[in-house]
């Protein structure tokens, strides 16, 4: 048994935070495959957090607080035994830094002043952008990515969160891109039939998802999406359409601005996508196992699937 498969389709209460000065609101949160998702009493989705960037505030006293990344506002409570030991295991198990608050900043820091040496080599834009992107750390790749995916919703909407089908939806994941931290998440809308984000965040629009004509039409275009992100770091573009100032920032502070987040958010589905070599979805389709006779999902869970927008 995996540590994922442990822990599938957890859920328990919660109390949530929106900002420090908001209400609290009881809420149920839910376990992902790479992320918690916190719902109100309708099942609507409120937030949803990467669990590689989530940080407890609090370790060893009751209740467990947890807020989405270094710089969030929003904060989680929780008095689950089963849910607290799922977020550290499976933190653990994506490869998540469970460090002091602030000490990813460090270590992009320290890494920078490294290469502050070289500066003359690494001076141009867009060596000092690719520079930078290597040296993000996974957990600040997924705080970055749901800040991004909360700018994306004036554009797309909310993400879908009908239970069923998101249960078929981690089904997927697991079956197309086992064990590499990946997640998928469905929009109502947007121009962009998919896109991705970073901390290897997969996005498809509805009508994608609902026009595919059977599960390994739509596992393509995710396997597709998937190596576009491998081919090509989208930080890279958000720290090229930011600035050198920006990326300075990212660089020796770990910091990034509402303002350059909200400018990206607005590009992230209107780019065009990488364009990949031939052979590229075969070779994709051979490395998730998918040229056999098994099934992507079962017709029960595809059809689960195909309602993720409907509650």
């Amino acid at each position: 048994m995996t540590v994922l498969s442990k822990y599938q389709r957890l859920e328990c209460p919660g109390i949530w935070h929106p900002a420090a000065d908001a209400q609290r609101q009881d809420v149920s949160v839910s376990l992902g495959k790479a992320s918690l998702i916190i719902m109100d009493a309708n099942d609507t989705a409120l937030a949803h957090w990467s669990l590689p960037a989530v940080e407890r505030t609090n370790p060893g006293v009751r209740p467990a607080l947890y807020r989405p990344g270094a710089d969030a506002d929003e904060l989680l409570e929780l008095d689950d035994d089963t849910m607290i030991d799922a977020i550290r295991t499976v933190g653990r198990a994506l490869g998540r830094a469970r460090a002091r608050p602030g000490r990813v900043r460090r270590a992009v820091l320290g890494l920078s002043l490294l290469a502050l040496a070289g500066l003359g080599v690494w001076w141009l834009p867009d060596a000092l952008t690719r520079h930078t992107a290597s040296l993000m750390p996974a957990g600040l790749r997924g705080e970055i990515g749901q800040r991004l995916l909360r700018e994306i919703e004036p554009y797309a909407g909310r993400p879908c969160t009908g239970r069923a089908g998101l249960a078929a939806l981690s089904a997927l994941n697991d079956r197309i891109l086992p064990g590499e931290g990946w997640s998928i998440v469905v929009l109502p809308g947007g121009p962009a039939a998919s896109a991705h984000l970073p901390g290897r965040m997969i996005l498809l629009r509805r009508d994608t998802l609902e026009e595919a004509r059977d599960p390994a039409a739509l596992a393509d275009v995710v396997l597709l999406e998937a190596a576009r992100l491998r081919a090509h770091d989208p930080m890279q573009d958000m720290m090229a359409e930011a600035g050198l100032v920006a990326t300075f920032a990212l660089l020796t502070r770990g910091a990034v601005s509402a303002e350059t987040l909200r400018a990206h958010a607005g590009r992230v589905l209107v780019g065009d996508p990488v364009t990949l070599p031939a052979g590229t979805l075969a070779a994709e389709r051979a490395r998730a196992g998918l040229d056999g006779t098994d099934p992507v999902l079962n017709d029960p869970a595809w059809l689960r699937l195909q309602g993720i927008c409907e509650g």
